[in-house]
């Protein structure tokens, strides 16, 4: 299979870290750095959709492209984050999940070199069209 890795930004302490200041200190406490985990997904395919959890770095099933029925399944659930088929992906927010998830293409910038989580400008999917890489 031709997408096997996905790399996660876990940056969510170092910014709650930040914000946890009264500021009754002027320093604050200095915050975590961000952390950079591989996930290894198997199973990948152009006809089958895999659904991913961030949270807990594991696969948590999958379903037929095209499945209306278990499409609607997944949207009620709440334990994915993340889906991918092929060169598609389904965020758990948008048309596809009722979460709150959406991803963005970060560019001129290196993953690496990211510190936060931007602001804004994230997408989720609409009126069931998925999101190509």
């Amino acid at each position: 299979m031709k997408h096997r890795l996905l790399l996660l930004a876990l940056a969510g302490c170092a910014i709650l870290a930040g914000c946890a200041s009264d500021g009754s200190d002027d320093k604050g406490p200095a915050p975590e750095p961000a952390q950079v985990k591989t996930l290894s997904v198997e199973g990948l395919s152009d006809d089958q959709w895999v659904y991913i959890s961030l949270e807990t770095g594991r696969k948590i099933g999958t379903s037929p492209l095209g499945d209306a029925a278990q499409d609607a399944a997944w949207k009620a659930r709440t334990d994915w984050d993340i889906a991918l088929c092929g060169e598609l992906i389904r965020t758990n927010g948008g048309t596809s999940g009722n979460g709150q998830g959406a991803v963005q293409r970060v560019q001129n910038k290196s993953f690496n070199a990211l510190d936060q989580a931007p602001a804004d400008g994230y997408t989720t999917d609409t009126d069931d069209i998925v999101i190509r890489r």
